[in-house]
C-alpha cells in the first residue's frame, strides 16, 4: 500500500468536505424562517449528518485511534478527548435529527426551530473545533509516530469500513 496518501491526509480531506457542510448548515440555521428556500439544503445536510458522516468517525475510532494509542495513552491524552467529543457530537446529532424532521414535515412543533438553532449551533462549533484539533495536533502526532506497517494496517481498515465491513 506504499505510495498512497497517508491516513491522516485522507481524513483531512474528508474534514474539508465536512467544514463545507458545516458552513452550509450555519447558513441554513440563520434562515429557518425561510423554510421554502432552505428545505432542500437542510434535508440534504440532515441526511449527510445522519449517515455518511459517521463513516468518518468509524475510520478514526476503529482504524487510526487504536494505532495512535500504541504510543499515546487514551486516558488523559488527545485520543481520549476526541472520543469524548465524538460522543457529544453523536448525542447532539441524535437531538438534532428529530427536530429537523419535525421542521421539514411542518409538524407544528414550536420547539423544532429552537432545537435546530441551539443544537445545530453547538454541533457546528464543537465539530469545527474538533476538526482543528485533529488536523493540527493529533494527526501531526500520528504522522510523527506511525510506521509503514501501522499506516498500511490503518489504510486496509479504512477500505473495510468504507465497504461496510466490520
Amino acid at each position: 500500500m506504499s505510495g498512497q496518501k497517508k491516513p491522516t491526509e485522507m481524513l483531512t480531506e474528508e474534514h474539508k468536505n465536512v467544514l463545507q457542510k458545516l458552513a452550509a448548515l450555519k447558513g441554513v440555521i440563520s434562515r429557518l424562517d425561510k423554510k421554502e428556500e432552505i428545505s432542500a439544503t437542510l434535508k440534504e445536510l440532515a441526511s449527510f449528518f445522519k449517515t455518511d458522516f459517521w463513516v468518518h468517525f468509524s475510520k478514526e475510532e476503529e482504524a487510526l485511534f487504536p494505532e495512535i494509542e500504541k504510543f499515546i495513552p487514551r486516558e488523559g491524552g488527545p485520543v481520549g478527548m476526541m472520543l469524548v467529543e465524538h460522543e457529544d457530537l453523536r448525542n447532539t446529532n441524535a437531538q438534532l435529527q428529530p427536530a429537523i424532521a419535525d421542521y421539514l414535515r411542518d409538524s407544528g412543533n414550536p420547539e423544532a426551530k429552537e432545537i435546530i438553532r441551539r443544537r445545530g449551533s453547538h454541533f457546528i462549533e464543537l465539530l469545527t473545533s474538533h476538526i482543528s484539533k485533529e488536523d493540527n495536533i493529533l494527526f501531526m502526532m500520528a504522522d510523527m509516530h506511525l510506521d509503514q506497517t501501522q499506516i498500511d494496517k490503518v489504510l486496509k481498515r479504512f477500505q473495510e469500513i468504507e465497504k461496510g465491513g466490520n
